[in-house]
């Protein structure tokens, strides 16, 4: 039997993890870019994305979204990542990317947790 889990936004989700494992630890730094803090902007969009589409997952499923669940894998995956960065590549691991990563989540998070509730008012309200 298939789980309800197991849907193409997981699918992608997946994809999209592979994605920043690659731009967060393999992909060199280029030259600099004239818009300022684009890099923390990068950030937001990596963890905005990946925690949009864990979101779309559940919404797929039926499921509530696990939001402690979900902002814990955030924490650790942020605080990590950057641990990695400074720690195995030519990188720097900067606190405010942490930052960044975090505020993407939690506002993929925080619009999809709004997003399901009004699903779910709005289908009390037909019956």
């Amino acid at each position: 039997m298939k789980s309800s889990w197991m849907n193409k936004w997981l699918f992608l989700a997946a994809i999209w993890f592979l994605a920043s494992l690659y731009f967060l630890f393999f992909k060199a730094s280029g030259n600099p870019v004239p818009i300022p803090q684009f890099d923390k902007i990068c950030h937001f969009g990596l963890f905005f994305g990946q925690f949009w589409l864990l979101s779309k997952a559940c919404f797929s499923a039926g499921i509530t979204i696990p939001l402690r669940l979900l902002i814990i894998t955030a924490i650790i995956w942020a605080a990590s990542s950057e641990i990695i960065q400074a720690l195995f590549t030519k990188r720097e691991g900067d606190i405010m990317d942490a930052m960044a990563d975090l505020i993407g989540a939690a506002l993929a998070l925080w619009l999809a947790r709004q997003i399901q509730t009004a699903r779910r008012n709005s289908s009390r309200e037909k019956y």
